[in-house]
């Protein structure tokens, strides 16, 4: 049916598929659109506002208790094995932030169907990246508070 629209119609004309339209449709608000813009500008920003605020759990955490990482060094564990501890601590709260934060985003995403009939929703290829995101920021933030642990010298904290 498509092609035989395009072979009567003049060049000028698209004929297209309804899921094509949408993908152009999508590729045009995201790039060509300032909500694209600042919705992408809003997710990085939003990137680096969680890397800084979960290194600053992380580094009050491995500055209250440097003595007992410093002993793990003196004992001869390596960085490599202080910064999978520090990983460790990162993945809970990678998860405790995502999962309220997904129930929230539901909820802003009825609310914003709601008020403007817009379809839009979370997807699950939508929350797993996200997650995906999570886990990386809460990671960065694990290997730069690890920069703490590698300059603690067991002999200056004892």
């Amino acid at each position: 049916m498509q092609s035989q629209l395009v072979a009567g119609l003049p060049n000028d004309v698209k004929v297209l598929a309804p899921e094509e339209f949408a993908q152009i449709e999508k590729e045009y608000w995201a790039n060509s659109t300032a909500i694209g813009f600042i919705f992408s500008l809003g997710v990085g920003v939003g990137f680096i506002v969680g890397i800084v605020i979960v290194y600053q759990i992380l580094y009050s955490d491995v500055s209250d208790h440097l003595p007992e990482y410093a002993t793990l060094k003196a004992m001869g564990y390596t960085d490599r094995y202080l910064l999978v501890v520090l990983l460790q601590e990162a993945l809970p709260l990678a998860v405790l932030g995502f999962l309220p934060s997904f129930f929230l985003s539901l909820g802003l995403y009825q609310l914003a169907y709601t008020a403007t009939m817009l379809p839009v929703f979370m997807n699950l290829e939508r929350a797993i990246t996200v997650f995906i995101l999570t886990v990386v920021m809460c990671n960065v933030s694990g290997a730069i508070a690890m920069r703490k642990l590698r300059a603690a010298d067991p002999a200056d904290i004892f």
